[in-house]
């Protein structure tokens, strides 16, 4: 038993013992699979993969096993659970065994490939006459390594060891064997575009750059998906003897691409450039559209979405500093409280959340004590006149602490504003229920932030990139929060959670907006956050996303006044939360005033 160059695992003498290895006999068992029930289909290919990898069969034999069994894990691909955007981690144990699966049939699917083009390598009469399969078999190797390191990303795991090195040994081969900028068409009914080896690799490339810890949910696939496009703007050259900075592949270890900075020239055995200006310049562009949008109050959710995660993959595909905060390795107890809705209840020690109740004692326009002097309007179209009612029946009917938004179908606000309407039901069904703190550990601090780990069995700790978090020392009483979001998350091998906490503030202050013009208006108040100003950073809000945007004027109930903000740029956000500068400003006026100038033109009643 010879152990080969690419990471495939020791074959056994023998033959696969679970089943006669013919096309009839594995025809016979892929149709006899269930068509829809991905969780057991897997299973089973990934029982007869690992069986068939382990055991000899002839080439030919193998090549025809592997093309049947690879059409169906394709079909497999097209029916995974594609639950990623609202997963949140720890996961489950039911949740984790459908995800170890599914890396397993990839991988395994992979190795299969891989075995072939290891046996076409070691043997030069049947590489001779068979280089159009090992083309397809390179090909197939690296499509399914690639869905394989996608599955890990997802979930914020590192890939396997040998993973980056297998992708690079196929890398040298193809090169070397003139097969490198082969195209392969792609499915046309599916949306996949023609490929090469060449542009499978700079793919990989750009997904080991990526830096998977700081994606939010999803977004691994999302940027692979449009990998394909990228990778065309990239260039992968030699180093000459000058080379000191720049983006280095290094073939011959395992290791993924990677920035490097020199003060003097560094030479490199076979290392090759990666140039990304072009991809960088393009990426650049698509931030200042959606910039431009955004000022303009066009830019709605799934633009912002875009939009962040560009300038994430703008900073970490584009050439970075050394980091400028220190950590200290630290082991103290923690509480930790995860999501906007929650800390906002914790912050407020779970007081009543009543802020219609709070704006009737706060606005001296509804306060009979008030001087409503000079603030008559005639406004039929607003109904100004009757807004102290709507506010007191939203007062009374939000006694129960319910908030439920429902959006009129008829009204002119866009779909996107109506997204987070599902969410809000469903914190009505949570605000009665016990605050969920979680028990954790801080394992360094920096100037600005903390690392944390999660025990893999508290699934209801509801972790994520870009989640708000509140945190506590254990043996602080009462609790001392401090507001913060998670900007980078990893799965460590023990399924445990580690991830990086940017503090914001320790003094954040609960707070209830609605908006009352502009994105949202007419909506419900909503549990928000008010970070106030420090060393030099402008106050702001954090607070649901999907619900507000730019020039957006808020009504904010604090906990012994009124106010109203203006929503001036948005400062960060994630799926979960937008955060917000702001100008404080007046109460708008909501109809017309009758000191204004008055438009003859304009007919009232």
């Amino acid at each position: 038993m010879k152990k080969k160059f690419l990471n495939i695992p020791l074959r056994s003498d023998d033959t696969p013992n679970l089943m006669e290895v013919s096309e009839s006999a594995i025809k016979g068992w892929i149709k006899a699979l269930p068509r829809l029930d991905f969780a057991a289909s897997c299973q089973q290919m990934v029982v007869l993969l690992r069986d068939i990898n382990r055991h000899q069969l002839e080439l030919p034999v193998r090549i025809m096993v592997m093309s049947l069994l690879s059409a169906r894990v394709e079909k497999l691909h097209r029916i995974i659970p594609r639950n990623y955007e609202s997963q949140l981690l720890p996961l489950s144990e039911k949740q984790l065994v459908l995800k170890m699966q599914a890396q397993e049939l990839f991988v395994e699917c992979a190795i299969g490939h891989k075995i072939i083009v290891s046996d076409l390598i070691d043997n030069r009469e049947l590489l001779t006459q068979n280089k159009k399969v090992l083309f397809f078999s390179i090909v197939k190797a690296m499509h399914y390594m690639s869905l394989g390191l996608i599955e890990r990303f997802l979930v914020y795991q590192s890939p396997d060891k040998g993973t980056w090195l297998d992708f690079h040994k196929l890398f040298v081969i193809s090169e070397q064997m003139g097969i490198l900028d082969i195209t392969i068409s792609g499915n046309a009914a599916r949306g996949e575009e023609s490929t090469s080896i060449n542009e499978l690799y700079k793919k990989v490339l750009l997904l080991s750059l990526a830096d998977m810890s700081r994606l939010m949910m999803g977004e691994a696939e999302r940027v692979y998906k449009q990998l394909a496009a990228w990778s065309r703007l990239t260039a992968l050259s030699k180093l000459d003897d000058s080379f000191r900075e720049g983006v280095i592949v290094d073939p011959g270890i395992d290791e993924p691409a990677s920035h490097v900075f020199s003060e003097k020239p560094i030479k490199f055995l076979n290392g090759r450039l990666f140039n990304l200006e072009r991809l960088l310049e393009h990426l650049d562009g698509q931030i200042d559209v959606l910039t431009e949008q955004s000022m303009e109050g066009k830019n709605m959710l799934g633009a912002r979405a875009e939009q962040a995660m560009y300038i994430r993959l703008r900073f970490t595909w584009g050439v970075r500093s050394e980091r400028d905060a220190v950590r200290e390795p630290i082991n103290i107890a923690i509480k930790l409280i995860s999501g906007l809705h929650d800390c906002h209840r914790g912050l407020s020690h779970k007081r009543h959340f009543n802020p219609e109740h709070d704006e009737l004692r706060f606005d001296t326009e509804w306060n009979d004590g008030g001087d409503t002097s000079g603030v008559l309007a005639l406004v039929p179209e607003e109904a100004s006149p009757w807004e102290k009612d709507v506010i007191e029946a939203r007062a009374k009917a939000n006694l129960d602490g319910h908030r439920i938004s429902q959006f009129d179908e008829n009204s002119r606000k866009d779909a996107w504003e109506k997204v987070y309407s599902t969410s809000a039901i469903e914190q009505a069904r949570q605000e009665n229920t016990a605050l969920q703190v979680i028990d954790c550990i801080q394992v360094d601090i920096s100037t600005d932030g903390m690392a944390i780990t999660c025990d893999s069995g508290q699934s209801e700790a509801s972790l994520a990139v870009g989640k708000v978090v509140a945190i506590s020392v254990n043996d602080v009483q009462p609790p001392q929060w401090q507001t913060g979001v998670v900007r980078w998350l990893v799965m460590l091998p023990d399924h445990d959670i580690r991830c990086g906490v940017q503090i914001l503030s320790d003094h954040a202050e609960t707070i209830a907006a609605r908006s009352i013009k502009g994105a949202g208006e007419e909506g419900e108040y909503y549990r928000s956050i008010l970070i106030p100003e420090e060393a030099g950073s402008p106050a702001s809000v954090l607070v649901p996303a999907a619900i507000f945007s730019l020039n957006t004027i808020l009504s904010v109930v604090t906990i012994s006044e009124l106010k109203y903000f203006k929503l001036k740029e948005l400062v960060n956000n994630s799926a979960s939360y937008n955060q917000f500068s702001f100008d404080e400003v007046e109460k708008p006026s909501m109809g017309i005033n009758l000191k204004a100038k008055i438009d003859r033109n304009r007919r009232s009643f």
